[in-house]
């Protein structure tokens, strides 16, 4: 999307007051995590809940082929008549699909799917672990900047239908057939002194949860308000809101597995800034946050943790494009519903990152803390580096926590690593090699034993290998392997291979 053109004077850009460091923007997780990847991984057309989509999502690794030019008529064996009559066909139909700042997009995948496993994760006969599919997909942005206003939004959906009925790797029923749905909004007002952003964004569909072991339906929406005013060159005041919520529900759990119980999250959080620009490089914040997070279940049962931070952070800018910071401070934790509490109470809060971010496509952020209603420190790593002009790579190295969403008094602390390296080899033709590895751990809340409590499998882990050829605008030869842990615990590696053609208007 295109920049804002209006900027603030340059001493007010210098307070190093960005309003993402207030609170996490609601529509770019900038992690990637293991289950994400397997969650999506069967998810057509483009994911526009997230506002840089990850490479693993993408056709060649996220490789753009506009850097190099299209295989030529020759290469390709076809009249080159032909195919300058149907290239103009496809170009007119973009360009119908245009109405000024609305962006429409159409795509068609058909292709070919084999699974080693159902969505029970047991052994299927040939008959039954592989289907040929269709997957339509349909993308919409609108981007428009009027004076000092700028209002963007974008909605993406697919619909993957396996024609053999016998198939289910993806599940059964209505899961069948994985169906997805993202999009994502931003309202911005932006002045010499005033900066507003509202920003929001959902997502809807079914696939493989790597936490409880079985196939379900999630769906998740987020939204934040922030606001900062410049008082002086050296002084600005601010403040955020923000509500995230995620439902799970319709799980199939693997043979020999406990079916996952419907369980919703909401997590609610506001704060209020105070910065001054101590010298021209670095910049002191008071930090005031309270929130809570609240978890509910289909049985009735729900609980919460509530809490209010108190923090100084000092940021200090090494290079125009380089900053580092740190800050400590007080908290203090109540829990809802949780007999006996065990982290509970006052407690230190702390925070250290790094921001390093040269060009679009390279950068590095890491962050590390305790904040909130953590019970153990919180660490995020997120890198991506154009090696080459056809080479790329990124990676994502986390530790999260949040409410299990399988027994009640149970947190789910989830450390992992996830990389993708992707290589242009020759004109149209992108590879991209992925890997991951997700531990989970469960932590009661509770001094009591929890004698009932639910955890899912202990570790995960999923290879991916693709080969990508763009052998037009409009069309792409898509192949894809992947090989990971399996459906629950039952200690079976699953082989997933589909290769389809896909069209894009």
């Amino acid at each position: 999307m295109t920049p804002h053109t209006h900027r603030p004077r340059p001493i007010a850009a210098a307070l190093l007051c960005c309003l993402s460091c207030l609170s996490a923007n609601a529509a770019d997780q900038g992690v990637l995590t293991v289950k994400e990847a397997e969650f999506r991984s069967r998810w057509a057309g483009p994911q526009e809940d997230r506002l840089s989509t990850p490479q693993f999502f993408e056709p060649g690794g996220g490789l753009d082929d506009s850097e190099g030019a299209l295989p030529t008529d020759e290469e390709t064996g076809t009249a080159s008549g032909i195919v300058n009559d149907v290239d103009r066909m496809a170009e007119n139909l973009k360009r119908g699909l245009r109405f000024g700042p609305l962006d429409l997009s159409l795509g068609l995948a058909t292709g070919w799917e084999y699974s080693s496993q159902n969505s029970r994760g047991a052994d299927t006969d040939f008959a039954d672990n592989n289907s040929f599919f269709a997957a339509p997909t349909i993308g919409v942005v609108y981007d428009r900047e009027i004076g000092v206003w700028r209002v963007a939004a974008r909605f993406g959906a697919g619909y993957r239908y396996y024609f053999n009925q016998d198939y289910t790797a993806a599940g059964t029923g209505n899961q069948r057939n994985p169906l997805s749905l993202t999009g994502g909004f931003i309202i911005g007002y932006t002045t010499s002194r005033l900066s507003v952003e509202l920003n929001a964004a959902a997502s809807s569909g079914s696939g493989y949860d790597i936490v409880s072991g079985s196939n379900n339906w999630q769906t998740s929406a987020s939204a934040s308000l922030s606001i900062r005013y410049i008082l002086t060159e050296q002084a600005s005041i601010g403040a955020a809101g923000s509500v995230s919520y995620t439902n799970n529900s319709y799980a199939q759990a693997a043979v020999g597995e406990i079916v996952q119980p419907a369980s919703n999250n909401l997590n609610t959080s506001v704060s209020a800034f105070a910065d001054y620009l101590v010298t021209p490089k670095t910049n002191a914040r008071l930090l005031v946050s309270a929130g809570q997070d609240l978890q509910s279940f289909d049985d009735g049962i729900s609980e919460g943790r509530r809490y209010l931070d108190g923090m100084l952070q000092l940021t200090y800018q090494l290079a125009p494009k380089f900053s580092i910071d740190a800050g400590g401070g007080m908290g203090y934790v109540a829990d809802q519903n949780i007999p006996d509490p065990e982290f509970v109470g006052w407690r230190p809060v702390y925070t250290a990152g790094i921001n390093y971010t040269p060009t679009e496509k390279t950068y590095l952020k890491a962050n590390f803390g305790m904040q909130g209603a953590d019970i153990r420190p919180n660490f995020s790593l997120v890198a991506g580096w154009n090696a080459r002009e056809k080479t790329r790579l990124s990676l994502s190295l986390y530790q999260n926590q949040g409410f299990s969403t399988l027994s009640p008094d149970q947190y789910n602390i989830t450390r992992g690593v996830l990389g993708t390296i992707s290589q242009k080899l020759f004109k149209g033709v992108d590879v991209s090699l992925s890997g991951g590895y997700e531990q989970s751990e469960y932590v009661s809340l509770t001094g009591k034993r929890l004698t009932d409590a639910v955890e899912g499998p202990a570790d995960y882990f999923l290879t991916s290998a693709t080969v990508y050829w763009r052998i037009r605008e409009w069309l792409g030869w898509q192949n894809t392997f992947m090989l990971s842990t399996g459906q629950g615990n039952n200690n079976q590696l699953q082989s997933r291979f589909s290769t389809s053609l896909n069209l894009t208007f």
